[in-house]
């Protein structure tokens, strides 16, 4: 059994809105089969009569799928998220994050090919511009059950968290801030393997962002737009070095992807590639 690997990871918000969604899918199948991620989370998976997006994800796919609707608001299509994996879960289960709004978070224990298991958390945290104490809240519940399911391998936690780098939740994810004397200490793979880019992931840059002002004539929440907007909100976060003394792990890189007009969605991705070594024996100074 070969002790060293690389694990694709991607994420992406696939936007729940109907417009054009025939060409929209078809640019959602042909990125995951060109980016043929181990991991893949998805966001806003509509499932109703006239769009199922995780039927067309899940029948056009090799990977292990589970779908939970999880946004419940009157007035709203039924919507969700999605995980595909590459080895079927040894278990797999979704936890209500604290919040009005219902998000969810999905842990997925996966048994990797070099002989130990690996933890996947997948969120969907709080949206709007006016829930950050939500999502600090949800962010204490997610490095919580971390710690509990913890295994050998460098823990993976991914999605739209709607919160730029500079936030109190992300600070507090990537060690930058401690919350309640608590603290978590997460790999931001953009920021270690990125381009050097800001790595925008929300912004009006995007025809369809840009056009989400347009059609609201200035009537948009503006916990959704705001003119010129451009944030960095979707995330795939590495476990620290320090937590996983038996696997080294390195991101070799991260990218945004699905941001090249026409895309599939209003949010664009971001696709990681880890090299992990399983190690005969703790590191030397565990």
């Amino acid at each position: 059994m070969s002790k060293k690997m690389n694990l694709r990871v991607l994420t992406l918000n696939i936007w729940l809105d109907p417009r054009d969604r025939e060409k929209r899918d078809s640019l959602l199948l042909e990125g995951l089969r060109t980016f043929d991620a181990d991991i893949v989370f998805l966001q806003e998976v509509v499932r109703t009569s006239e769009r199922d997006a995780f039927k067309l994800v899940s029948g056009n796919s090799p990977l292990h799928w589970h779908h939970a609707s999880d946004y419940t608001q009157a007035g709203w299509p039924a919507w969700g998220t999605a995980v595909g994996t590459r080895w079927a879960p040894k278990s797999i289960d979704v936890h209500r994050l604290p919040a009005e709004d219902g998000p969810y978070v999905w842990e997925a224990v996966l048994p990797l090919p070099i002989g130990v298991d690996m933890l996947f958390l997948g969120a969907r945290p709080s949206f709007k511009f006016t829930r950050e104490a939500a999502r600090v809240e949800q962010a204490l519940f997610i490095t919580e059950l971390e710690e509990k399911r913890r295994q050998a391998a460098p823990t993976i936690l991914a999605g739209d968290f709607d919160a730029a780098p500079d936030q109190d939740c992300i600070r507090f994810y990537t060690g930058k801030s401690a919350i309640n004397g608590r603290s978590a200490a997460f790999r931001d793979s953009w920021a270690i393997a990125g381009d050097g880019t800001p790595g925008y992931t929300w912004t009006t840059d995007s025809p369809w962002v840009a056009r989400s002002v347009v059609d609201a004539q200035g009537i948009v929440p503006n916990y959704w737009v705001q003119e010129p907007h451009h944030r960095r909100i979707d995330y795939v976060f590495a476990g620290s070095t320090e937590n996983h003394l038996e696997v080294e792990s390195v991101i070799n890189s991260s990218k945004v992807v699905f941001n090249e007009y026409p895309t599939a969605s209003d949010h664009y991705g971001v696709l990681t590639e880890f090299e992990f070594n399983a190690l005969d024996k703790p590191t030397a100074w565990a």
